[in-house]
């Protein structure tokens, strides 16, 4: 099944098992998720059914921007086959029943660009109760930056391949 596009939140750092999964397509190339996170195992897995043109948006805990070991090769293989298009951090308390910051990625299969437009749309928020609320304000503003690809003083930044690199692949 391949479909135009995916918006995905699964758990975040679910155990799984990862035993033989070495000759599984959808994570051929890319490396296999550790067994205490399937974080980059349900990413590869929804970008395994999209289609060339096809998009994708996944919901995942901060942690996947920088953790290191089998999750650290996968977001390196993702980067340099040029399939991450855009990170935008969220506010903290957010999602009901979850107080940790959590992200959005947006990859495609296919890409004209091979940089990497981050977003930290974290302060843009207001206090409801225990939780924070985005409002219809902040949603167009990182609607707007996503569709623009701008870089904005303390908010967003275009980032260059060559300059993650130089981070070793750390996109925190």
């Amino acid at each position: 099944l391949y479909v135009d596009a995916v918006v995905s939140n699964p758990p975040y750092s679910l155990a799984w098992d990862s035993s033989n999964k070495n000759e599984d397509l959808r994570y051929k190339g890319f490396g296999i998720a550790p067994k205490s996170k399937a974080d980059y195992a349900f990413l590869l897995h929804d970008l395994y059914h999209i289609k060339p043109d096809g998009i994708m948006a996944i919901v995942l805990p901060h942690g996947v921007l920088f953790r290191g070991g089998e999750e650290g090769q996968i977001r390196k293989n993702l980067i340099e086959k040029n399939h991450i298009d855009s990170i935008i951090g969220l506010p903290s308390n957010l999602f009901f029943g979850t107080g940790i910051p959590t992200i959005i990625m947006i990859l495609k299969q296919k890409r004209e660009n091979s940089d990497i437009l981050i977003i930290d749309a974290s302060k843009g928020f207001i206090k409801e109760g225990k939780n924070n609320k985005l409002q219809a304000s902040d949603i167009k503003k990182i609607v707007d930056t996503v569709t623009n690809r701008q870089s904005i003083t303390k908010y967003s930044k275009v980032v260059s391949k060559e300059e993650i690199r130089e981070n070793e692949y750390n996109l925190n």
